[in-house]
């Protein structure tokens, strides 16, 4: 069936720190992206409507071997590595990044992004590494053999916790998006499929 999801809300696809939240929003996809903008806007006091269009979230992210990469983070100063957010992205445009604006904002968020994964979800991230394409280490990944699924579990859990608890979080999994809600200029909803990809 299609259903219809109506909040005066904001629809949010990566992180939502810079945004300005309402009480309620809707995020939608269930991987590490958009599990990060609905945890933000938890931790900020707002409520959260996540939509999945799988049969379980995770998406892409739970499978990532490598882990996390971050510049200028805690662990590298602790073991001495030099980085920095400009030389993150200038190895990241030099990989082919089609927008700079928006490769100079991850990059320079990406240290603080990896120490928030290490203090709110209590992930170990202490061996870092250099791998292909970085002038410096800067891959973050604890001592577990998937690291993308440990990060991603992390994030669910603790909005499948909150949803359990309260009305502050709900995920609707089987949910694909068809179409967004406007309203003068700013997205207010969504209207989605129910039944799986």
């Amino acid at each position: 069936g299609i259903f219809r999801q109506d909040f005066n809300a904001c629809l949010v696809f990566i992180s939502v720190a810079m945004a300005s939240l309402s009480d309620q929003s809707i995020v939608v996809g269930g991987g590490l992206a958009g599990m990060s903008a609905a945890n933000t806007i938890l931790e900020n006091g707002g409520s959260v409507v996540l939509l999945d269009k799988s049969f379980f979230c995770g998406g892409n992210s739970t499978k990532a071997t490598s882990g996390i990469n971050g510049a200028n983070t805690r662990t590298q100063r602790d073991k001495g590595i030099k980085d920095s957010a400009d030389l993150f992205t200038s190895d990241t445009l030099k990989g082919g990044a089609k927008k700079p604006e928006l490769a100079k904002l991850l990059c320079e968020n990406s240290g603080a992004d990896v120490e928030w994964l290490m203090d709110k979800f209590n992930l170990d991230l202490s061996l870092v590494a250099r791998l292909g394409g970085h002038s410096a280490p800067r891959t973050h990944r604890g001592k577990e053999r998937f690291p993308g699924m440990t990060i991603t579990y992390a994030l669910i859990q603790m909005v499948e916790k909150i949803a359990e608890k309260t009305d502050k979080a709900k995920i609707i999994t089987k949910a694909r998006v068809t179409e967004l809600i406007m309203s003068g200029g700013a997205c207010t909803g969504c209207i989605y499929e129910k039944g799986g990809a």
